[in-house]
């Protein structure tokens, strides 16, 4: 079962009409590696009646990355003579390309730009050139596309690249939420697509990898802690790409994939010392591998000393929690033992995912008018207390409170109660805010729960209540 391409409704609408535009564009799209940007570029060109060209790059030299590129040409336009005589180089090629692209519109596509540009530091500036010089003038609609984050900030979207401030678009194109990666396994129990999200980290070509006639046990054993499966030293071939000096990140990442989430506990697992630590852990932030949370009722000027280091990446959680630590058991064949760990411990691992989920699909509840419209979500601690997720609307006081449970017994009243209490340490326009809650939880609720939840108008939902209730 082919999972490869998921329909990016919004990003496709926007390339659409980028591509009807009279005038030239110039549309940068990046994201971590199998994320599916090149397969959103080639379903934007299938849905396109105009002429396109797709060239992928590769770590070739001028001379022969451009003849292959004209070789492509030839073919992909039908073109007697690019097919008949190669051109050699970038001036060339684009000089040609260009009487082409006067007579009519063309998209002209260049993905994995870093590729391009680690053998032709020159290639940026001379796109640079064409574009001012000849093309922004054009019906030309030119893509350029990478997945190494750092490179295309660097040779596309920093202050110090050639073709800065001549973009007309971007998407950075992120990995899928819960309500999109769903139907990728639509034939499965809830929890256990909930299981598939929580490792796979919504990367629409990681799923690829499960097969949806085995169940999730079966599929973690077969394509994750086997030597020669894909995924298995998928996170370690991304970060080696991205990173110099990788055993201190591996360290960091470690840490935190661990629940080491303050500076200090960070710096006390992965042996980093604190005057180096900053500067890793502000390269995986740029990377977007980890992010700093805080109190959602804090403003940033209160947070310096507040937050929280978590991983964005739920494939990276899983990997550096489970694959990276037993790397040396599964190489000698002890895969039942590192699958007994996962087993063990899987519940806990899924618990902060879980809440995210619940957020996700809270906030499109409020969205559509089912609960107070809410615009700032986040979670809440403070001296040892905490909440799973906390949102607010600074404009009309509202203020919701949710706890959410991802345990195999039903959410009993204390759960509740004690969600009330917790309400209350929140200092957040204390005099004039009005109160909403919620629980979400895996297996329901007892029948006192259910009662005191009524006669106190807290809203509680199953996992499956809610996806229902958005259209899952």
């Amino acid at each position: 079962m082919k999972y490869s391409f998921v329909d990016r409704h919004k990003e496709l609408t926007f390339l659409e009409e980028k591509y009807s535009s009279r005038s030239a564009e110039l549309i940068i799209i990046y994201g971590r590696r199998r994320v599916g940007k090149t397969e959103l570029i080639k379903q934007s060109i299938v849905r396109n009646d105009g002429k396109s060209l797709y060239f992928l790059g590769e770590l070739l030299k001028e001379g022969q990355l451009a003849s292959l590129y004209s070789r492509i040409a030839g073919l992909t336009l039908d073109d007697d003579f690019l097919k008949n005589n190669p051109l050699n180089s970038w001036h060339a090629l684009f000089d040609y390309l260009t009487k082409l692209i006067e007579k009519e519109n063309m998209i002209l596509v260049f993905d994995e730009l870093p590729y391009i540009y680690k053998s032709n530091p020159g290639f940026v500036s001379i796109l640079q050139f064409y574009w001012d010089e000849k093309w922004k003038d054009m019906g030309l609609k030119l893509i350029l596309c990478g997945s190494s984050i750092s490179m295309m900030q660097r040779i596309a979207l920093s202050y110090e690249s050639p073709i800065y401030g001549r973009r007309t678009g971007q998407i950075h194109l992120k990995p899928l939420g819960f309500l999109d990666f769903r139907p990728l396994f639509k034939d499965w129990k809830e929890e256990d697509i909930v299981g598939a999200y929580s490792l796979l980290g919504g990367i629409p070509r990681y799923a690829e990898e499960f097969d949806p006639d085995l169940g999730l046990s079966e599929n973690i054993i077969r394509a994750l802690l086997d030597k020669d499966a894909f995924l298995y030293k998928e996170a370690k071939f991304l970060l080696m790409e991205e990173l110099k000096d990788f055993s201190n990140y591996f360290s960091i990442i470690k840490a935190v994939a661990f629940g080491k989430t303050s500076f200090t506990e960070i710096s006390h697992f992965s042996g980093v010392s604190t005057s180096k630590l900053y500067a890793y852990i502000s390269r995986l932030v740029e990377l977007n591998i980890l992010r700093r949370d805080i109190p959602v009722t804090l403003s940033k000027e209160k947070s310096t000393r507040s937050g929280n280091y978590v991983l964005s990446d739920y494939f990276f959680r899983f990997w550096f929690r489970y694959i990276y630590p037993n790397s040396s058991l599964i190489e000698i064949g002890k895969v039942d033992i590192v699958h007994e760990i996962i087993k063990e411990d899987f519940s806990r691992f899924i618990g902060p995912i879980f809440e995210d989920i619940s957020s996700e699909l809270l906030r499109k509840i409020s969205m559509e008018g089912n609960l107070p419209l809410l615009t700032k979500w986040g979670k809440w601690w403070r001296k040892g207390e905490e909440i799973d997720i906390v949102a607010l609307n600074e404009d009309t006081g509202d203020i919701l409170f949710c706890e959410c449970k991802w345990q195999n017994r039903k959410t009993n009243r204390g759960t509740i109660v004690e969600l009330i209490r917790k309400s209350g340490l929140v200092e957040w326009m204390n005099k004039n805010r009005m109160n909403h809650y919620a629980v979400v939880s895996k297996r329901g609720f007892t029948e006192n729960a259910k009662k005191f939840a009524l006669e106190n108008r807290v809203h509680i939902f199953t996992l499956q209540e809610l996806v229902d209730k958005v259209g899952g």
